[in-house]
């Protein structure tokens, strides 16, 4: 998926509508963004989020952007939830690869859409 020139806000507008498909109960808020920092990492760092069929277009000397915030999903419990997500994109920032979440209390990573 494109993002050239967006900043972090303007992708998470952007990204919002898989979010909310996968967490219903979730809605952003003008201007705000899903996340809140970002990391540069090889390929052997985040090899586990980049589906197996991808990773032949990848070199061990690729590196990547990974962007990660929380965010609060309500449920019909009326407990609301913390949940991480996480965007990795390539290192210009140009070029979202895939966005995936981590479960709260289980530390698994389950991608929500991939763009690749």
């Amino acid at each position: 998926m494109d993002v050239v020139g967006l900043d972090t806000s303007e992708i998470s507008q952007k990204l919002e509508k898989y979010v909310v498909d996968y967490f219903q109960g979730f809605k952003l808020g003008k201007n705000q963004s899903m996340f809140a920092e970002g990391h540069t990492f090889d390929f052997t760092e985040v090899l586990h989020l980049i589906p197996e069929p991808h990773h032949h277009a990848f070199t061990d000397d690729s590196k990547f952007l990974g962007m990660c915030g929380d965010i609060t999903v309500s449920n019909p419990r009326g407990q609301p939830t913390e949940h991480t997500l996480m965007l990795l994109l390539d290192e210009e920032s140009s070029q979202a690869y895939v966005l995936a979440t981590q479960q709260p209390d289980m530390g698994e990573t389950v991608i929500i859409k991939d763009f690749l």
